[in-house]
């Protein structure tokens, strides 16, 4: 009698483990708000304040990369000369990014590449934010060969960054576009609580640091 009262007790127990492993995320909704840190380490002296929220807006169980959702990052910076200058990035990801799993493979693999963007991932170091706010062991991760359409808002925010009209026809292209973050698991979104924007435009740099703020 105790033994069958064991075993179906590790039952239930194995039952219940089993599917919890099953429930994934659900990220829609989330939010994470980030503040500009002008440090001129971190970010182009031309941008003198500004924020970026980023937001998980829409599930797309049928895109033709695989159930993936829409993350929009709305920005509002004020710019040297150019005044405020605000609008959205938007982004596809997989619905494995929202996984612990994703990051515990890129990890193990070193790399990921995706048909909008690639992924390497650059080791481990603590963030501070400008908040206060301290994240020991972040995943260091670099985003590059990022796609950005040159008619965006986003591009168009760049082109008057670096002083040239985003309505010249013969804007020139948008060079070694990479994103640096640091990611920490819990944090909404994609977890980053670093992320730092870089490029070059007509052989100018810019670059764009932002801190994750709770």
């Amino acid at each position: 009698m105790i033994r069958q009262i064991l075993l179906g007790a590790a039952l239930i127990l194995t039952t219940g483990f089993t599917s919890n492993a099953s429930i994934r995320r659900d990220p829609m909704g989330e939010t994470a708000s980030y503040q500009l840190d002008k440090n001129g380490s971190r970010t182009t002296s031309m941008i003198q304040s500004g924020s970026a929220l980023a937001t998980v807006t829409e599930f797309l169980p049928e895109h033709e990369n695989g159930p993936s959702y829409n993350v929009n990052f709305d920005f509002d910076f004020v710019v040297q000369f150019s005044g405020r200058q605000k609008g959205t990035i938007k982004f596809i990801f997989g619905q494995d990014f929202f996984e612990e799993q994703f990051m515990v493979t890129l990890r193990e693999r070193g790399t990921y590449v995706g048909p909008d963007f690639k992924i390497n991932h650059e080791g481990f170091a603590d963030a501070r934010n400008l908040d206060g706010n301290f994240y020991p062991h972040c995943d260091k991760v670099l985003f590059y060969d990022v796609k950005i359409p040159e008619s965006s808002e986003a591009a168009d925010f760049l082109y008057r960054l670096v002083g040239i009209d985003p309505m010249r026809a013969d804007k020139p292209p948008i060079e070694n576009l990479k994103i640096k973050a640091h990611v920490y698991q819990g944090v909404p979104v994609l977890g980053a609580v670093k992320v730092d924007l870089s490029g070059i435009i007509n052989g100018i740099n810019f670059k764009v640091g932002l801190d994750l703020k709770r």
